[in-house]
Parts: structure tokens; sequence; C-alpha cells
């Protein structure tokens, strides 16, 4: 991956998700403070226990997203997509990291430590409020999961998930057909049928380990039909 500049890294941050939600004013002096990081393939981020910390914003590669209830085994269930961030409640409990966050890919982040957070919301507490929007924005990335899972048809829990991933329509996304089946729940010769067929579709195209989806709405309508398969 080539290097990342700065200017197309708040370009990114600034186009989609949280931050492009947010004032103006805001989101001059949260990348005045920010740090582009970038993590190799099989770093981990931050993990359960760690001390609080700042956030993160995905720029470009591929993060993975694990985490579970109190004593049970950190699963995978979310892989994000950029202009995502998290991280965010180490800031609003200042307790230890909940989940982890895991490069797959060489990766780019946007990270604003927890000691700038809290001098921006010292200096307006609306600040707060805007940090909290993360929270609420993952809370709906949540019931959208749980939505999904919820679908019988096993075809359109994949096509749920791709599409949730599909950021962009030339965007390719990294994901393998064994995470696809722990995220949908199915088994991999499930989502090898579902991703062929999709393919005769003209709805994805195929490459080594990465997908690109050519037709998002295509992919939404059949996610809800849910129709047997």
């Amino acid at each position: 991956m080539a290097r990342m500049s700065r200017a197309h890294a708040e370009r990114i941050m600034c186009e989609a998700g949280w931050l492009a939600q947010m004032p103006e004013a805001f989101r001059v002096r949260l990348l005045q403070n920010a740090l582009l990081l970038k993590f190799d393939a099989g770093q981990v981020i931050f993990r359960p226990g760690d001390p609080a910390g700042g956030i993160y914003g995905l720029v470009s590669g591929t993060v993975t997203v694990d985490t579970a209830p109190l004593d049970s085994t950190p699963r995978l269930i979310h892989i994000a997509v950029p202009g995502g961030w998290t991280g965010e409640d180490s800031f609003m409990t200042g307790k230890p990291r909940r989940i982890e966050l895991f490069a797959r890919s060489e990766t780019w982040v946007m990270h604003v430590p927890l000691e700038t957070m809290e001098q921006m919301a010292a200096s307006d507490p609306n600040n707060i409020r805007a940090f909290g929007v993360i929270s609420i924005l993952a809370a709906d990335k949540l019931l959208r999961i749980v939505h999904d899972l919820q679908k019988k048809s096993v075809s359109s829990r994949i096509a749920s998930v791709l599409h949730r991933m599909s950021w962009s329509t030339d965007a390719p996304i990294s994901v393998s057909q064994e995470n696809l089946g722990i995220l949908t729940n199915t088994s991999r010769k499930q989502v090898n049928s579902a991703i062929q067929r999709f393919v005769e579709a003209g709805w994805i195209e195929t490459g080594y380990r990465s997908i690109i989806v050519t037709n998002p709405s295509a992919l939404r309508r059949h996610a809800e039909q849910d129709v047997a398969d």
C-alpha cells in the first residue's frame, strides 16, 4: 500500500461516517490534533483490558472488531469501513478498553488521544455530545447486525453483510469466506454458493480474498426480501 498523504486521509474522514456529520469548526479542531498512524497486518490496535485511550478512525485497510459479553470469548462481529470511528467508550467511562481492534492488512488510521478529547470537552461541553454521537452510530450498527442475523434466508444474511460493508462501489472489500461465514452464521459452502450466485447476477465481482460490490441496490433488495433458500 502506498504511503498515505495527510490531506487525502483527512478528505476520506470528512466524506463519510461520524466526522462528516459534525460542524466544520469541530472537524477542523479535531483533525488539527489527530495523529495519522500506520499499522501492519497482524497488529492489535487495542484489546479488552488495555488502559483507557482515545478514538481511532479508519482511513484505509482492513480492521476487524471482536467483542463479547463479559466472561465470554470475543468473536468477530464487524469489519470496519473507512470513515468509521471507535474507542469513545474510554472517554465516556474513564475505564479500560472493552473491544479488540485488529489490523488484518496494512492499515492507516486517524487517532485522537484521550487527553485531546478531554481538552476539547473542557473547552466546550457541546463537544461531549459530539463524541457521544459515535456511540449512537455504533448502537445503530449493532441493531442492523442483529436485524440481519435474524433473517431466515442464508443468502439474505450474506447479502446484508456485503451491503453493510460496501461503503463505495469501486472499493474492494477485503474479507475471507471464513470471516463471511462467521459474520453471517453460515458455513463456508453456503457462503461460496451465495457468492457464485451474486457474481452470476452481476451484483459483485471477486478477487483474491476481496469482493467488489457493483450493484449495492440489488444486494439490498435481495437481503430485504428474505425468501427461504
